[in-house]
Formats: structure tokens, C-alpha cells, sequence
């Protein structure tokens, strides 16, 4: 089931009209891009700057605050430390507003540069697992009535997108794609069932993640709209997988920085390691075939949707020639298990 609700674009000069009539706040906007809502950088007369999201309003709002406002006001609560934006309040109070069927949230604006943007380094990788890790945990208690939804990028439900690559006859490598969903459906998803899951961010990539002025440190997690309940070894997986070198022999280095630094903080089970190897795997084909499914479906902006698919392409060949086994002992070596 997809969470997407295509809706017409919001102009930058009706978010600022949205910003100064729910929030007083009179601010000059600025496109910024993205999947499906529209977010915008506002820039304030009074100095400050703020960002704005619009996304669909849902059918059947939740009683309080919505799932992913609520995890906000958790992580603000249980995990002050993180460096993750803070909702401001509209006038009237509220965390969120719902107006003209769209969802309306203001939070604060975190500076920092974007990690596509900067060169990565081993440490600067640990530092992107050690950051998810302490975001787990401090999610680890955080419970939402919406917080079991399903998407298009939930790799928990990865067979759904066995439709989407037959409505699109000149995806490749459609044979090895083919094989994969293959393989979910008959291994991969009866041992699901069984793995301890909760809350997770889902999408914790370069676009997602800002970085210390020196390079050094993330200081900034972006975008909780792809949040939902699962096991954390995905979320691990999903972080690694955009780590990935740009080929053999190098190729799982990165991601090993990514799951080490992880490990240091909220240690993993041997058990969770195939799961890490295997959501790599259909992270990298999720993101073949969805990001070609939403561009033919929005082709005005099929710019931004496809800006990662040809990487994710190579990745996806030179990750699938590497034995399983293989790549889950040079995981255990990295968390410091045996072989």
C-alpha cells in the first residue's frame, strides 16, 4: 500500500502566505526540493529561518498530533541531544495545522551542509552509524497509533513492487530484479515475522543528513516522512547502502564504516547481520524501480526522483555478484564478531 498523495504544487508565494496566516510569521519562501510534499526555507523579517512542510492531510486524522509530528515532539522530549528539528507552533497552539486538505507543519532550520555535498571519511561514516543508533534508541519506546503504516519504500513489503516492474517494460536488470522478488517472497518475508521491530527512520541518506562546518560530524537528521514500525536491522541496512563504494574491491567498505559505528553505540545481534545484507540488496532495487515508477508518474519533476537511480543501478550489479556469505563475514568482522 503507498502513503503518496500526489497534490497539486504549492507555490513559494502561497507558503508564505500559508506561514504568515497560521503562524505570524512573515517570511520570504523558498522551494526546496523533494519526493512528494512540498518544503520550503523561510526566511524571516525577523532574522530567523524557519522551514515549512505540506504534505496530504490524512483520510482519518489520528486523535493528537500526527505520526510523524509526535515523533518530533518525542524526540524533543526523550532525546534532546539529537540534532533534529523542533516543531514550532502554530498560533493557535497547535503542532501541526490542517487547512484547505493539506497537513501543515513549521518547524526550526538546521544549518549545516548536506553530506552528498562533502567528502566522506571512514570517521565521518561512523559518525553517520553512531548518530542512527542513538536515534533508535531513543525511539525505541515511541509508540504512534499510525506508526504501523505501510509505503512504497518499505522494504518489509518489498513484493508490492513486483507491479510497478511490470509497468515498466525498460527497467533493467529486470532478470536479477525478478529473481529478488522471487526470493523475498518464498525466504525473506516468513523470517520477517519473527524479528523484534520499532519505530525507524527509514531514509537516513546523504540528502537526509547535514554535516559540521568541518567535515568532521553529522549535526543535522532531516526528514522523518518515511518513518515507520521496523526492524532496526533495515534501517541499518537503508544508511549503509548509500555508503556503498564505487565498486569491487572497495565497494562494502563504506557501508562497514556505517554498520561498525552503529554497533559502538546500540549493539546488534549476529542474527540481525543477514537481514542487514539482505535489506541492501532490496534498498538498492527499491530504489531502481520506485524512483522510475514515481518520475513516470510526476515527469515535471523526474529531475529530482532519478537523480540516484543510474548509482543505485551499478551498485545493485556489483552487490549481487558478492556472495551472501561473504558480505555477512565481512559484517560480523566489522561489529567484531567471529567468523
Amino acid at each position: 500500500m503507498d502513503h503518496v498523495t500526489v497534490l497539486p504544487r504549492m507555490s513559494e508565494t502561497q507558503a508564505a502566505g500559508v506561514a504568515a496566516e497560521l503562524y505570524q510569521v512573515t517570511a520570504t519562501a523558498t522551494r526546496l526540493p523533494a519526493e512528494h510534499d512540498d518544503v520550503f526555507r523561510l526566511a524571516g523579517r525577523d532574522g530567523a529561518i524557519r522551514f515549512l512542510r505540506v504534505s496530504a492531510a490524512p483520510a482519518a486524522p489520528d486523535p493528537g498530533p500526527s505520526f510523524l509530528t509526535a515523533i518530533l515532539l518525542h524526540l524533543a522530549a526523550a532525546a534532546p541531544d539529537l540534532p533534529v528539528q523542533r516543531v514550532i507552533p502554530a498560533r493557535s497552539g497547535a503542532a501541526e495545522v490542517i487547512a484547505g486538505g493539506r497537513l501543515v507543519r513549521m518547524t526550526t532550520f538546521l544549518d549545516g551542509r548536506l553530506l552528498a555535498q562533502v567528502s566522506s571519511t571512514p570517521a565521518l561514516r561512523r559518525d553517520i552509524g553512531a548518530t542512527l543508533a542513538r536515534l533508535s534508541r531513543a525511539l525505541r519506546d515511541f509508540t504512534h497509533p499510525a506508526a504501523r503504516r505501510t509505503h512504497q519504500w518499505d522494504l518489509q513489503n518489498f513484493s508490492q513492487l513486483r507491479a510497478k516492474l511490470a509497468a515498466l517494460p525498460s527497467v533493467e536488470p529486470r532478470a536479477r530484479l525478478l529473481a529478488l522478488l522471487d526470493r523475498f517472497d518464498s525466504q525473506l518475508a516468513p523470517a520477517l515475522a519473527l524479528v523484534p521491530v520499532q519505530v525507524i527512520h527509514t531514509d537516513f541518506h546523504g540528502e537526509n543528513l547535514l554535516v559540521s562546518a568541518d567535515g568532521t560530524a553529522l549535526c543535522g537528521v532531516l526528514d522523518f516522512g518515511d518513518s515507520l514500525t521496523g526492524p532496526v536491522a533495515m534501517d541499518v541496512a537503508v544508511a549503509a547502502c548509500y555508503q556503498l563504494g564505487a565498486g569491487p574491491p572497495d565497494l562494502l567498505a563504506g557501508a562497514l564504516d556505517v554498520v561498525a559505528g552503529y554497533h559502538a553505540v546500540d549493539p546488534l545481534r549476529p542474527a540481525d547481520l543477514p537481514l542487514v545484507r539482505d535489506f541492501i540488496e532490496l534498498r538498492l532495487a527499491t530504489r531502481i524501480i520506485v524512483s522510475q515508477w514515481n518520475a513516470a508518474a510526476e515527469p515535471a519533476n523526474s529531475g529530482y526522483l532519478l537523480r540516484r537511480t543510474g548509482q543505485a543501478i551499478e551498485h545493485f550489479a556489483a552487490y549481487s555478484d558478492i556472495p551472501g556469505w561473504a558480505v555477512v563475514d565481512r559484517l560480523r568482522a566489522a561489529c567484531g564478531f567471529g567468523p
